[in-house]
């Protein structure tokens, strides 16, 4: 059935409510956003959700899917140890791709945990409320690989959601940058707002491959963990029809958060 939906999340864990309490309600237009990326998300009706998250256990030189028979959340690390969360891994489809992939000798890893990282696991305890059968494949970008290398990778990948017995959607966790305000953890950096402002401009013109133009110091100034992420999405949606709609970008903690729902087909 190919691929259905595809969407942009943050992933701050304090969007879980749990953890970031009466510091949520600065994050209200995030929050509204996922809650109708939840809707848009249960329309499409997906078997799988491939989920690509920057977090975790990301190798240097090659991307890695993390295989596991199940996958629970953990935000112990967050004062939440309460909150456990359960998904299950598409098996199948991993398979296909891993087999693809070492054909095409492109630098694919396959790790496996229980455990998702917050990239992850954040967004799916949105995501999922309703959606309690989908299967999961979490995907982690390359820490040492650029994003023209992502982007070729997204290409790869897309053949084989494309050719998928299963209805995938696409997750793209990615939080902007960490440069954008007096009070960013990095403090102000005009290239910090102007990564931003590039960022949602591409979805705007509907111009996903924009995100190359960022290179790997222009990214590092900005302290942004999602160039990598947005380029393996960009990849992903080449040559494919899609309508991306931003729902929400706001910066109040002094990081860029974008919420962004994109239909396919």
């Amino acid at each position: 059935m190919a691929l259905v939906y595809a969407c942009i999340t943050p992933h701050t864990p304090i969007l879980v409510s749990t953890i970031g309490k009466e510091a949520l309600g600065r994050l209200e237009k995030t929050r509204q956003a996922l809650l109708q990326l939840e809707q848009d998300l249960y329309v499409a009706a997906p078997d799988v959700l491939l989920i690509i998250t920057p977090h975790g256990e990301a190798l240097p030189d090659a991307v890695s899917i993390n295989l596991s028979p199940k996958y629970v959340s953990n935000f112990s690390e967050f004062g939440d140890a309460t909150t456990k969360l359960e998904w299950k891994s598409e098996i199948s489809l991993v398979d296909s791709i891993r087999e693809d992939f070492k054909l095409k000798h492109l630098p694919l890893v396959l790790g496996s945990s229980e455990y998702l990282d917050y990239g992850s696991a954040v967004p799916l305890s949105y995501l999922t409320a309703h959606l309690p059968h989908v299967k999961v494949i979490p995907i982690t970008t390359a820490t040492g690989l650029d994003a023209e290398t992502h982007y070729e990778f997204g290409k790869q990948l897309k053949d084989e959601l494309m050719c998928a017995v299963k209805r995938v959607a696409v997750i793209a966790s990615a939080d902007l940058s960490h440069r954008v305000s007096e009070t960013s953890p990095g403090g102000l950096s005009p290239k910090g707002v102007a990564f931003d402002e590039k960022v949602v401009e591409t979805l705007k013109n509907n111009n996903p491959v924009g995100i190359l133009d960022i290179d790997a110091a222009w990214t590092a100034e900005a302290q942004s963990c999602g160039t990598n992420v947005l380029a393996l999405l960009a990849g992903i949606l080449d040559d494919v029809h899609h309508e991306p709609k931003v729902l929400s970008y706001e910066k109040p903690l002094g990081v860029g958060y974008l919420v962004t729902t994109i239909k396919v087909g």
